[in-house]
């Protein structure tokens, strides 16, 4: 399903857009062209071209369990120009008729690793989820031995609920990983949007 509208950050630095044909052009490199995240996302395949790109849009278009988001810059720096395509966010496995879940993740472009982006993106995407669409759980999954994202969940006060054993294709002896499962509930997330408050003041 296609957002109505974008999500422009609270920080004023990226803006979650509905995808695009415009997108579809950058959008492969992310899938398949960086190691580390191949790593901790192998199910991710090697070769994922502009055509794939374009079947993926459409199909989630179509799907009513998933709401994508690509990021963009929503303002220019000495090195990117507004509106360069960054990475990728969205719900997804959206389940209402037994509860009002849902799951979240994000891929970021290695050159914009360690730059507060993706906190930027999330605070803005949970904060819709939260307090737009009235969600009343949340829910990440990340390979386990993803140190990164698991401690920026950490640090953002996200609950650790517990570990999925062989979950993922992944790099274990028997070509699946472990996956660790975190999780947000609507009463925890003013905790959570404080924290993450916190860190992107941090950065202005």
């Amino acid at each position: 399903m296609i957002a109505e509208t974008a999500l422009p950050s609270k920080s004023g630095r990226i803006v979650l857009v509905p995808p695009s044909e415009s997108d579809d052009e950058p959008f492969p490199a992310l899938r398949s062209s960086d190691p580390e995240t191949r790593r901790h996302l192998a199910f991710f395949p090697e070769n994922f071209s502009v055509a794939d790109a374009r079947a993926m849009r459409l199909a989630r278009a179509a799907d009513p369990t998933v709401i994508p988001y690509n990021i963009h810059t929503l303002s220019a720096t000495e090195n990117t120009p507004a509106g360069t395509f960054v990475g990728e966010t969205g719900l997804t496995h959206i389940e209402t008729d037994y509860g009002r879940s849902c799951e979240t993740g994000i891929v970021i472009s290695p050159a914009f690793f360690r730059t507060g982006l993706a906190t930027d993106a999330l605070y803005t995407l949970l904060t819709n989820a939260f307090e737009d669409r009235k969600f009343h759980r949340v829910e990440f999954i990340t390979a386990v031995d993803n140190l990164a994202m698991r401690a920026w969940l950490e640090k953002a006060g996200v609950t650790l609920e517990g570990t999925r054993r062989g979950f993922w294709y992944g790099a274990g002896p028997d070509g699946y990983t472990d996956v660790a499962m975190y999780g947000i509930l609507e009463g925890e997330w003013a905790t959570v949007k404080g924290r993450l408050d916190d860190q992107m003041k941090q950065r202005r």
